[in-house]
């Protein structure tokens, strides 16, 4: 396994897991159906963060340049997952492709929130980046962003569900392709350890309360069906399984070859 992409399918969909800098865990997903290449989250692009990140030239050694995508889903809009979306120069890094954002996130960002609290768990110039960057992308993608309900179906097999906590619009995405399923649940889980505790939550979730009612039952659910996950933030390429353990739960990692 090349330790920046990985290559997996699901069902007759092709998928990649790209790593999208080397400074710390932000795996992206390409789907490649057949009819379409649609990336799921941006990282946190080149001009708002340093170090830049590296998902564009990453993309292009995978053999997909910024040109081919045809769809952009973004899960939310915080900076690491929308940052991407524009180029260094002010224009949108993926200039055929549609931009959707589920719209309660739209109108949660649109109120100018304040995204983090101050906290221990970060410094304040990470609270800025998490306050400014994303209503930044947001007025640079205002005429080309598409507003989505949530379970719509993207497209044949591609689904966006409602996943609220994380930040009011959170969705996950739904991959379904010839009986196989992966989820990609972004950023509801960090480190396995924490999800033994089912009523754990982590210090970038918007709504404690709700991030923890809709983790168990995204959870609940993925264990039930044995679809495979992936997530955002986990070590790279972030997939993995969830299964019960006591009143939590247990991630066991995808196993790689290669």
């Amino acid at each position: 396994m090349v330790n920046d992409i990985f290559a997996f399918n699901i069902g007759t969909f092709n998928c990649l897991a790209i790593r999208d800098g080397d400074d710390w865990d932000r795996n992206v997903l390409l789907i490649k159906t057949g009819a379409q290449q649609i990336l799921v989250d941006t990282g946190v692009g080149r001009d708002l963060y340093s170090p830049p990140a590296v998902l564009l030239d990453r993309l292009l050694a995978a053999g997909t340049p910024p040109t081919a995508i045809d769809i952009v889903i973004l899960s939310h809009a915080d900076f690491d997952h929308i940052g991407g979306t524009m180029d260094e120069h002010g224009n949108p890094a993926f200039q055929n492709a549609r931009y959707m954002l589920p719209r309660e996130e739209w109108a949660f960002w649109s109120r100018k929130p304040e995204r983090l609290p101050p906290s221990t768990a970060y410094d304040e110039e990470f609270r800025k980046i998490a306050r400014d960057m994303p209503q930044t992308r947001l007025l640079q993608l205002s005429d080309k962003l598409e507003l989505i309900e949530t379970e719509a179906e993207i497209a044949p097999g591609i689904r966006v569900i409602a996943a609220p906590g994380h930040t009011p619009g959170y969705s996950i995405i739904s991959v379904e392709s010839d009986g196989k399923k992966l989820v990609c649940i972004g950023d509801l889980i960090y480190d396995p350890n924490d999800i033994k505790n089912p009523d754990w939550y982590s210090a970038f979730d918007f709504d404690p309360e709700e991030v923890v009612i809709t983790r168990n039952k995204v959870f609940e659910q993925a264990a039930s069906e044995g679809a495979l996950l992936m997530t955002s933030h986990l070590p790279f390429p972030g997939l993995g399984y969830i299964s019960r353990l006591e009143r939590g739960w247990r991630w066991q990692i995808f196993e790689t070859k290669g």
